[in-house]
């Protein structure tokens, strides 16, 4: 049985195939790359599927908004996801209000606990940077939420009194000019303090967990991490396939 599934994140939207229960990764794009509507009608009439499971962090009227412009045949064949729905597999830190963990973040432990029966971490690098520790009962314990590269850049952007990219970037810890200053900084700031979040958590729960990483930042993290990382791109996807059994 085939299905596409779709990721609707902060700043690109994921679409992936899944046949025989692995995700193929098909398309990465901004919301202004193109209209979604013609790439889902495109790819939809090149294989046969049955439904297309979706999660979103996205404001609801924007995502209503992108979900108009749909042709019907593929509107009725959407099915949605939210962090609730993840209960049946996991036991969230968010105890309130469920909802409020990001569905990303859900959805990839879910995707994860099917990988290990460790103890394990996911570490999500996309416009936010997400650490998250789930233990082997399949108990989530919490977790940590860091600001981007990206992010870190724009609020220093905003403030700077010149074009930012009219100097050249350069790689060097002995930055020579103000944007390489920023931007190497940015790196350490946004990749290289998960090294401790992770060293905290090891420390207080004894343990030695998987460490999993994903999103679109991934190698900032690959490049910047003092511990062993198992790099799974489809993780969230992952996820979708166990709820959507």
């Amino acid at each position: 049985m085939n299905f596409y599934a779709i990721d609707f994140g902060h700043t690109n939207y994921k679409i992936a195939f899944i046949e025989n229960g692995k995700a193929t990764l098909l398309r990465v794009n901004g919301y202004h790359d193109e209209l979604i509507a013609d790439e889902l009608s495109l790819l939809t009439k090149e294989t046969a599927y049955k439904k297309i499971l979706c999660c979103s962090v996205l404001n609801e009227n924007i995502l209503n908004s992108l979900i108009r412009e749909l042709p019907e045949n593929i509107k009725n064949r959407l099915e949605f996801f939210n962090s609730k729905d993840c209960e049946k597999y996991i036991s969230p830190a968010y105890k309130k209000n469920v909802n409020r963990l990001g569905v990303d973040r859900a959805l990839n432990l879910v995707g994860a606990s099917y990988q290990t029966k460790n103890d394990l971490i996911v570490i999500d690098a996309g416009t936010a940077t997400t650490i998250d520790y789930l233990d082997s009962t399949k108990k989530h314990i919490g977790g940590i939420i860091l600001p981007g590269k990206k992010i870190i850049d724009n609020a220093f952007f905003e403030i700077l009194d010149f074009n930012f990219f009219e100097e050249d970037l350069s790689d060097d810890i002995f930055s020579k000019n103000t944007r390489s200053c920023i931007e190497n900084g940015s790196i350490l700031s946004a990749y290289g303090a998960i090294n401790n979040v992770l060293e905290k958590m090891i420390v207080v729960k004894k343990s030695t967990p998987s460490i999993y990483v994903t999103g679109g930042n991934a190698q900032y993290v690959i490049d910047n991490c003092n511990y062993p990382i198992i790099h799974v791109e489809s993780l969230l996807f992952d996820g979708l396939i166990v709820l959507g059994r």
